[in-house]
């Protein structure tokens, strides 16, 4: 029952996304609401928390210039249709951007902040000539709870302290049942990761051609002899790479993983990297990937979906250094040791919002994850009794949450307020 369950999860949290999930995630539930009410528009109303404003303020959308919810909101009415799921921003053409505009232009979308939520929220509203249908999006990106029309429509609040039932699920699990799921798993469940390899590796490429680009530069210093072409920096350089391209709007799917492409970027070509340039063969690596994936959930169980930690680093970054020492033979003992080396190293790398610049970030964690990996290897560990770290896989975690959920609530407030200041 565990080895089903557990590949469950893993399915359900990989999925391919076009664009950064956030403005992709409006642009759905807005589709949805078109897809109830026919009729000439008069407003679309979209209120969400504070993270995924944050997230999706700035964000270029896939095949345009344009950047942000505003932009997402119009596209998701002009296509009106969910059945690509979040691959839905695909069908963008020429003439449906202009009326996606048009649409801004004339002032027909207004887009709030919930304060009031700590959790994702979507609440998204549009108003034509038939009616009024109002979509409500709540957990999870896709997570859509209620689809209601006219009169049928009521407040909603839920529970403060609600959680996803796949957050409690994963929560009951630990890092030596991961491990053993990675390692008995037959072979052929875990063959769909193969997507995700090819589909994270193809965007990276596109990224390295990106001129005057992170990965572009990192890719000529590796060339010129600026710095060495070995496994910490190609890692660093095909992470960078996909992220940059996703994030500036580059019309290619990714491998998401818990709702995020940068997580699935992260996740996907740390181990990938890893097992190209050790030569490490297709089966290890895709157990690799089974590892990373769950461990990655099960963080991101503890820290929440959007936080005032950068979840690219402080989860699947994380989760990723057990997967690199999975995939160079380390035990249980190492893999927790290079959990360790990273909560104690890289905890605290605020979000503040999708744009190009979270490529460096995806530099730093995979980089980190690579090295962490190496020096649990080879016994260096930092001390579990250090500041947040534990002595076991859950407190560890349940340690890290504390400081991302309650500890981080009034960064999260400041880096709002700056972010909405900036031209």
């Amino acid at each position: 029952m565990t080895q089903k369950t557990l590949l469950e999860i893993i399915k359900k949290e990989v999925a391919p996304a076009t664009g950064c999930t956030e403005p992709v995630a409006v642009a759905y539930s807005v589709a949805k609401a078109r897809e109830n009410l026919g009729g000439s528009l008069l407003k679309i109303q979209v209120r969400v928390n504070p993270g995924l404003y944050k997230h999706g303020m700035n964000v270029g959308i896939p095949g345009t210039t344009e950047r942000g919810l505003p932009i997402a909101a119009a596209l998701g009415f002009v296509i009106g249709k969910t059945d690509k799921g979040f691959r839905l921003l695909d069908d963008t053409s020429e003439e449906i951007l202009e009326e996606a505009k048009d649409i801004v232009r004339d002032k027909k979308v207004d887009i709030q902040v919930a304060h009031d939520f700590d959790r994702l929220y979507l609440e998204t509203t549009i108003t034509t000539l038939e009616g009024t249908v109002r979509v409500l999006t709540v957990d999870r990106h896709q997570n859509i709870v209620s689809v209601e029309r006219d009169d049928k429509i009521r407040p909603y609040s839920p529970a403060r302290d609600s959680v996803q039932q796949s957050s409690k699920q994963i929560k009951s699990y630990r890092l030596d049942d991961f491990i053993s799921f990675a390692e008995k798993v037959p072979i052929y469940e875990l063959l769909f990761l193969k997507q995700g390899i090819e589909m994270n590796m193809r965007i990276a490429e596109v990224g390295l051609e990106i001129e005057g680009g992170t990965a572009f530069v990192f890719k000529k210093m590796i060339s010129d002899g600026v710095l060495p072409d070995n496994l910490v920096f190609y890692t660093q350089m095909l992470c960078a790479a996909a992220s940059e391209a996703r994030m500036s709007g580059v019309k290619m799917p990714v491998m998401s993983c818990v709702g995020s492409g940068n997580h699935g970027i992260t996740v996907f070509l740390i181990n990938t990297a890893v097992a190209i340039k050790k030569g490490i063969a297709e089966d290890r690596l895709l157990r690799a990937l089974a590892l990373t994936i769950l461990i990655t959930v099960y963080i991101k169980a503890h820290t929440g979906i959007l936080s005032a930690m950068c979840g690219c680093g402080v989860a699947a970054g994380i989760a990723g250094s057990a997967g690199v020492v999975y995939l160079l033979g380390g035990d249980r003992e190492k893999i927790f040791g290079a959990l360790l080396n990273m909560v104690g190293a890289i905890s605290g790398i605020i979000c503040d919002g999708g744009k190009e610049g979270c490529s460096h970030k995806l530099m730093l964690a995979s980089g980190w994850a690579v090295q962490a990996a190496l020096l649990s290897m080879n016994g260096a560990v930092i001390d579990p009794s250090d500041g947040i770290l534990a002595r076991n896989f859950d407190t560890l975690f349940e340690n890290l949450g504390q400081v991302c959920n309650k500890g981080m609530q009034a960064t999260d407030r400041v880096i709002l307020q700056i972010m909405q200041k900036n031209p």
